[in-house]
């Protein structure tokens, strides 16, 4: 004869209820709007898409990009301005054939950097107080660390000082 179980009486039946303990709340985590990977995925994005004639219009806007970059008076962006700087000379004396030594990665890296500044309507954009620039700025930044060598290359060749790159990790 199999055996049969008895039924088994609830356990909260016998106790009483329990009390929650109140959590403290806790902080909402940061997440960044852009990390490392997504401006890399940004830069290869339009500098895979670019072509010769692309470097040629974009440096025909020289000098409006010059003075929008000039127009960041923050010493928070004093380093996109000097990124800008280097960025638009490097382009203008590759399309004027005047320094050839340069790798066309570099020069599309930092071609995509332009455009990208030159972009209004980015990820965040450049319309917003405070904060339109923040995207520009990690973006060229990135460009330009990736760009290094091609860089350092370029001011070797006219006797310019590297700018020094920094990125945050979080924007």
């Amino acid at each position: 004869m199999p055996k049969t179980r008895r039924p088994t009486k609830s356990r909260t039946s016998r106790t009483a209820p329990r009390r929650r303990h109140k959590q403290a709340p806790t902080a909402p985590q940061t997440v960044p709007l852009l990390n490392r990977d997504d401006l890399r995925t940004i830069l290869f994005d339009l500098a895979t898409r670019l072509a010769p004639a692309d470097v040629d219009s974009l440096m025909e806007r020289e000098d409006t990009l010059r003075r929008q970059a000039a127009d960041l008076t923050s010493d928070d962006l004093s380093l996109l301005r000097e990124e800008v700087a280097l960025a638009l000379d490097c382009l203008r004396d590759h399309v004027a054939g005047d320094c050839s030594q340069i790798p066309y990665y570099t020069i599309a890296l930092l071609a995509a950097g332009m455009y990208y500044f030159a972009d209004q309507l980015d990820v965040i954009p450049d319309f917003l107080p405070g904060i339109g620039r923040l995207d520009d700025a990690a973006v060229m930044a990135m460009a330009c660390e990736l760009a290094k060598d091609g860089l350092q290359r370029y001011c070797d060749a006219n006797s310019r000082p590297l700018p020094r790159f920094h990125l945050h990790p979080v924007i």
